[in-house]
């Protein structure tokens, strides 16, 4: 069974919950990307050295995969029903640019990219023709999430902010 509400997403044993923005460097929480390259090794027995998940995390990764897919969506439509907008250097250097979800009673991760995947991003929240609308610049006035109601706010010393 799937479902998405604007706070949560689930599939199958997924439960993705959106938790709050914080800050790229905020070094309380890992990223999801980082999560799931910690638990890759290189397989050198093909021809192209490739990784693939270590044998005791295969189902550890192909589950935090697919996470990452589905916190994406979420995301996407969290922006898309909050009226959220901004570029690719908000997403890393605002104070409130990355957003945090839970995944499972697995922990709470960042969900951060480049500026290019962040402009992509923003486009499928159906901003804008191009991921370059917002790669970069804000090609219209900024919506951060601190200037949206029911958006939770976590910063690097831990406070939490509503």
């Amino acid at each position: 069974m799937k479902l998405l509400t604007e706070n949560t997403i689930e599939e199958d044993k997924l439960h993705i919950e959106f938790v709050g923005w914080t800050n790229f460097e905020n070094p309380n929480y890992s990223e999801i990307s980082d999560e799931i390259r910690e638990n890759l090794v290189a397989d050198n027995e093909e021809p192209v050295s490739h990784y693939v998940p270590k044998p005791e995390k295969k189902n550890y990764v192909k589950m935090m995969r697919r996470a990452n897919q589905l916190a994406e969506l979420l995301l996407t439509n969290r922006i898309f029903l909050k009226g959220i907008k901004f570029d690719g250097p908000y997403h890393q250097d605002g104070e409130y640019g990355c957003p945090l979800f839970k995944i499972n009673d697995t922990g709470i991760f960042k969900w951060s990219c480049s500026f290019r995947y962040w402009g992509e991003v923003m486009e499928h929240a159906g901003y804008g023709l191009s991921y370059c609308d917002w790669a970069w610049d804000n090609p219209e006035e900024p919506v951060t999430p601190d200037m949206v109601e029911d958006c939770n706010f976590l910063r690097a010393d831990g406070l939490h902010i509503s």
